[in-house]
């Protein structure tokens, strides 16, 4: 069964290179590994490989889940490992879980959970950090520091490497033993 890799953000040139986009930024990295194109559904861009379907949602972060229900393949029956941003996390680490025990604070994650109803969801956290004194907001709609973005294609090969192995059936080795992340 193939796996529905989802990674999060807001469609626009505005938001393209912000923080909160980079569960776009690594579904784009792997598609580019891949060779894989998206093709654009109402709700969703979608692109298709052996093991994985990459899709990003085309509704507001907000949204995900609304989006992904709209898809053009039964994502509530497969598995799902949702790509994110996590402030609460030091930039460039990655965590990655599986399962969602209690209402998540992100609010693209939060639809998603609260619309498919589910909670085995696998969740793959990039850090994006978050300075002291700043609006959380304002934030993660600003764009990464050019220091920053020298580091993220290290980060974004580090996420491909997880997703082939959580699509390849090894999403518990990936847990168990967190891969130095």
């Amino acid at each position: 069964m193939k796996t529905a890799v989802v990674g999060l953000g807001n469609v626009g040139f505005e938001y393209a290179f912000t923080r909160h986009n980079v569960g776009f930024m690594v579904v784009d990295y792997i598609a580019g590994k891949e060779n894989l194109k998206f093709e654009d559904y109402p709700t969703v861009f979608l692109a298709e490989s052996k093991n994985f379907y990459l899709i990003k949602p085309k509704l507001y972060m907000n949204n995900s889940g609304k989006a992904l229900l709209s898809a053009p393949i039964p994502v509530n029956k497969l598995p799902i490992l949702v790509i994110y941003d996590d402030a609460d996390i030091t930039f460039g680490k990655i965590k990655f879980k599986i399962g969602i025990n209690s209402v998540p604070s992100h609010k693209g994650l939060r639809d998603i959970y609260e619309k498919l109803g589910r909670r085995d969801i696998m969740r793959l956290r990039v850090g994006i950090s978050r300075p002291q004194g700043v609006d959380l907001a304002d934030w993660v709609l600003s764009e990464f520091s050019e220091e920053e973005k020298e580091k993220l294609p290290e980060i974004f090969e580090k996420c491909y490497q997880i997703v082939k192995l959580v699509v390849s059936g090894k999403a518990e080795v990936v847990y168990g033993r967190g891969l130095g992340l």
